[in-house]
C-alpha cells in the first residue's frame, strides 16, 4: 500500500467536498461536516479519469496525481474566497455504556477495511464490469482499451456509471494496487460516524449506540461494505438527499434543499434509475407545500429543480459518459417492459419481493432481524396512539421517514415493472438497502424509544444530585432578635416615685 498516496486521496476528498459545502453553509456540527465533506468529495474525485480521457491524455500515474489535485483544488476555491480560521467545537466522549457497541461496531469496521485492502474483488457484476475496464484502462493507459474487443454481449456491466470504474483507476495508480477497491472505506466509515452523530442527536446515547449496532451487524449491508458494488455508495447518498430535504420542510432554509437535490443527483449519477425513486420522493415537498399554502410558482420552480438536476445526472451519465468511453452501441429503451398494460407483472414482483426477501427465509440471512425489529416497534407506537389518543405517537420526523421507507418498498417493485432487468434476488435485494436507513431514522424517532430516552435521561439526572442520605444538612436559621422598645413608649410603671 502506497500510505502517501492514500493520505492524498483522502485529504483530495475532504478538501473537495470541504469546498462544495461551504457554497451551501450547511448548519452541521463540526464533525458532521468533515465526515460530509469526505463522503462528498469521493465522487468528486473520481471526475478526475473522465477529464483525463476527454483531454486526450494517457492514463498514467503522475496525469491521474495531477487530475485529482486540479479537482480538488476547484473546488476548494469556495473555502478559500470565505476562508475563517476553523473552531474546534466542543468533543463529546462517549459513555461507559456506550462502549460495549460501539467497540463491536470498530471491530467491523477493522474487518471491513482489511478485507477492502487484502481481498480481491469478487462480484461477478464487477469482474464483468467496471473492475475489467478500470483494469484495462491502467494497463494500456486508455479508457477506450481493447477489453471492448471481447464479445460481451451476454452482459450489461460495462454500460454503467463511470464512478466506479474512475474510483478504481485512481486508487489503483495512486494507493493501493492491485485491487484499489480502499476508497469503500473512505465512504464507509464517514458515514458510520455521521449516522451515529444523527442518532445521538435524537435520542439517548445508549438508545444511538444500540441502534448504530443493529444497522452495521444487518448481514448483507455489512458485507457490501467491502463487496464492492454501485448499492452501497447509491443507498449512502440517497438518503443524505432525503435527510436534507426533511431538514429543508423543517427549517425552510434554501440551503438545505439545494444540497438535498444535489445528494439526489449523485445518487443517480451512481445508478441512474434512481431518478424514478427521486420523483416519488418529489411527492412529500409538493404535499408539505400546497398544505402550507405557497405560491404556485414557487412550488413549480422548486419541484422543477428537484427533477431537473437528478434528471441532468441521468443524461451526463448516459448520453456522455457511454457515448463517449464504451464504444458499443447501447439503447436504454429496450430494457424497458414492452407490455406495460399488464399489472399483473407487477402485483407479483410486490408477492416475490415479500415471500422471498423481507418475510421469507432468505430474508433473515440477508437483513437478519432488522426488519423485524423495525415493524414491532411500529406496531407498539400504533398501539399507543390508538390507546391513548392524547399521546403523539408519530412525530413529524418520523412520519416523514415512513413516507421514505413507503418510496422504497413500492418504488422497487415498480422498477422492476419497467424494466425486466432489475430482477429480486439481485437487484431488488441489494436495492432494499436504501429501506434500511430510512428505517434507522423512523426508530430514532420512534414513540417507545423516545420514552425510554427519556426515562433514562431522567434517571441520569438524578443520579447526578446527591441522593437524600447524603446531603448535607441544612443549618437552621438563627432566631431573630427581638425589636427594642421605642423611646416614647412609656413602659408599666415607669414615673412612679
Amino acid at each position: 500500500m502506497n500510505i502517501p498516496g492514500l493520505i492524498f486521496l483522502i485529504l483530495a476528498h475532504f478538501i473537495s467536498g470541504r469546498g462544495i459545502l461551504q457554497l451551501f453553509k450547511l448548519e452541521l456540527k463540526p464533525i458532521q461536516m468533515v465526515c460530509l465533506s469526505v463522503i462528498l468529495g469521493v465522487p468528486l474525485v473520481s471526475l478526475a479519469p473522465c477529464f483525463i480521457q476527454l483531454a486526450h491524455v494517457p492514463i498514467t500515474f503522475t496525469s491521474v496525481f495531477v487530475g485529482v489535485a486540479i479537482v480538488a483544488l476547484l473546488c476548494s476555491i469556495p473555502l478559500l474566497i470565505g476562508f475563517k480560521r476553523p473552531t474546534l467545537g466542543k468533543i463529546e466522549l462517549p459513555g461507559i455504556y456506550e462502549l460495549p457497541f460501539l467497540l463491536v461496531c470498530l471491530g467491523l469496521v477493522v474487518l471491513s477495511v482489511w478485507r477492502c485492502y487484502y481481498y480481491p474483488p469478487t462480484a461477478r457484476d464487477m469482474l464483468a464490469g467496471p473492475e475489467l475496464l478500470a483494469e484495462f484502462a491502467v494497463r494500456e493507459k486508455n479508457m477506450v482499451s481493447s477489453v471492448f474487443t471481447v464479445d460481451l454481449h451476454t452482459t450489461n456491466n460495462y454500460f454503467k456509471s463511470p464512478y466506479i470504474t474512475c474510483l478504481q483507476i485512481i486508487y489503483k495508480l495512486l494507493s493501493t494496487p492491485p485491487f484499489g477497491q480502499t476508497w469503500m472505506s473512505v465512504l464507509f466509515i464517514p458515514f458510520m460516524i455521521f449516522m451515529y452523530s444523527m442518532l445521538r442527536g435524537r435520542i439517548h446515547p445508549f438508545l444511538a449506540s444500540l441502534l448504530l449496532f443493529l444497522f452495521m451487524t444487518i448481514p448483507d449491508l455489512f458485507a457490501y461494505s467491502f463487496v464492492m458494488l454501485y448499492d452501497y455508495s447509491n443507498m449512502v447518498f440517497f438518503f443524505l438527499g432525503f435527510y436534507f430535504l426533511l431538514r429543508h420542510l423543517e427549517n425552510k432554509r434554501t440551503n438545505d434543499f439545494a444540497f438535498s437535490v444535489l445528494m439526489f443527483g449523485v445518487a443517480t449519477y451512481i445508478r441512474v434509475e434512481t431518478v424514478i425513486l427521486v420523483g416519488m420522493v418529489s411527492l412529500l415537498p409538493l404535499f408539505v407545500f400546497f398544505r402550507e399554502k405557497q405560491d404556485v410558482k414557487s412550488i413549480a420552480i422548486k419541484w422543477g429543480i428537484m427533477m431537473a438536476v437528478p434528471t441532468a445526472f441521468y443524461f451526463i451519465c448516459i448520453d456522455l459518459f457511454v457515448r463517449h468511453f464504451v464504444p458499443l452501441p447501447f439503447n436504454a429503451s429496450n430494457d424497458i417492459n414492452k407490455n406495460l398494460g399488464d399489472l399483473s407483472y407487477l402485483f407479483n414482483r410486490f408477492k416475490e419481493m415479500d415471500d422471498k426477501l423481507i418475510f421469507g427465509p432468505q430474508g433473515k440471512v440477508v437483513y437478519g432481524l432488522y426488519m423485524y425489529f423495525f415493524l414491532g416497534l411500529l406496531f407498539i407506537d400504533i398501539f399507543i396512539f390508538l390507546t391513548n389518543r392524547k399521546k403523539q405517537a408519530f412525530s413529524r420526523e418520523a412520519r416523514y421517514a415512513l413516507f421514505g421507507v413507503a418510496v422504497i418498498y413500492v418504488g422497487l417493485p415498480f422498477l422492476g415493472y419497467l424494466l425486466p432487468l432489475f430482477d429480486v434476488m439481485n437487484t431488488t435485494k441489494r436495492g432494499l438497502f436504501k429501506l434500511l436507513p430510512m428505517m434507522l431514522l423512523y426508530m430514532a424517532n420512534s414513540r417507545l424509544l423516545q420514552m425510554i430516552s427519556n426515562w433514562l435521561k431522567k434517571v441520569e439526572e438524578g443520579k447526578s444530585d446527591p441522593s437524600p442520605q447524603l446531603r448535607a444538612p441544612v443549618a437552621k436559621a438563627a432566631p431573630r432578635p427581638m425589636p427594642a422598645p421605642a423611646a416614647n413608649v412609656k413602659t408599666k410603671g415607669k414615673g412612679k416615685r
